[in-house]
């Protein structure tokens, strides 16, 4: 049997005190009629009650839908005409102290999702019809009362009303409880693996923003670049001048000083565990200036130490603290 579909739309006029806030158009058998709700614009799928079986649990209130449906799977093992594993199965909400549980074949699920229509609420027919105080309500082969609701015969559903009235409704009764039962629809079928996805859209003030967002960072990217460029071609620079100052017949004095206090410093270096240079430059008045950094004062005291035995004249080395490491610019001269 063909699902019957149930379609919402937005208010036609949002002054209207009638409406509630949402008009719902649905088309059944062809007929169309308008039946009014509260809360946002929503489509909705009626299927047929004959296809999806109610039953009612006596589950603890606190469950959430995936909770209670897992709790069902359980209990409802041997209660199956059908294997579990081929059915879905749907929490809804509670009525006199049960939970509604819903179970539904999966291909009847994916058919009725297959046709393009995307409701945002799939409802078995039997559950669009209220329920009396007591007694069954009929409508065709659907039947509902307190806690119940089955799509049978009515030769059927006489055995199972036993003594309790079956009051048949009309189609003027059947739409006038259709804005309470699709309000908060007992079950609704679209969970779990048939839950809706939700679609994200993009507003266009945020398109602008992430477009702003996205120059703004490539900007910085290509500053960032471009001063790192620089400075490797200054420090290039400086080393070619000091290079080339080295290589000067003027400037031997200086080389030699040079040749001789650079191993005395990268053999202090090596002798000193948990100290690394971070800086190594010459100077043209036959110094070297280094900085190191160490885990502690007394690591830079000892490398201190060892340079002086090498035979170097160790200046400066004022120690700065800078996330959890010590530092120092360190001058050596020959002795």
């Amino acid at each position: 049997m063909a699902a019957k579909a149930v379609r919402e739309t937005m208010p036609i006029s949002p002054t209207e005190p009638e409406t509630g806030g949402t008009l719902l158009r649905f088309a059944r058998t062809g007929a169309e009629r308008l039946v009014a709700t509260s809360g946002p614009a929503r489509t909705a799928l009626a299927v047929p009650g004959t296809e999806v079986a109610i039953h009612w649990l006596d589950l603890a209130g606190d469950l959430t839908a995936a909770q209670a449906a897992a709790a069902a799977r359980l209990m409802l093992a041997d209660a199956s005409a059908e294997p579990l594993g081929e059915m879905h199965v749907a929490a809804g909400r509670q009525e006199n102290g049960l939970t509604a549980i819903a179970l539904a074949p999966v291909a009847s699920m994916q058919a009725w999702l297959s046709d393009g229509l995307d409701p945002d609420l799939i409802v078995p027919e039997s559950l669009l019809l209220l329920p009396p105080p007591e007694g069954l309500r009929r409508r065709g082969l659907d039947h509902r009362g307190p806690a119940q609701a089955f799509s049978v015969e009515p030769e059927l559903a006489a055995l199972v009303a036993g003594d309790a009235a079956i009051e048949e409704i009309d189609e003027a009764a059947f739409e006038a409880g259709l804005p309470a039962a699709l309000a908060e629809p007992v079950v609704n079928l679209r969970q779990g693996a048939f839950a809706k996805r939700r679609q994200w859209r993009v507003e266009s003030g945020s398109l602008r923003r992430i477009a702003l967002l996205a120059a703004a960072l490539l900007v910085v990217s290509l500053i960032l670049q471009i001063a790192t460029i620089m400075r490797y071609s200054f420090d290039a620079d400086r080393m070619e001048q000091e290079a080339a100052a080295l290589g000067s017949g003027g400037a031997a004095p200086a080389r030699a000083n040079f040749d001789l206090l650079a191993p005395i410093l990268f053999d202090a270096v090596r002798a000193t565990p948990n100290l690394q240079l971070t800086r190594l430059e010459y100077r043209p008045d036959g110094s070297l200036s280094a900085s190191v950094q160490a885990d502690s004062p007394a690591t830079l005291a000892a490398f201190r130490a060892r340079a002086e035995a090498g035979g170097a004249v160790v200046g400066g080395g004022n120690v700065q603290s800078a996330a959890g490491q010590q530092s120092a610019e360190i001058v050596l001269r020959p002795a």
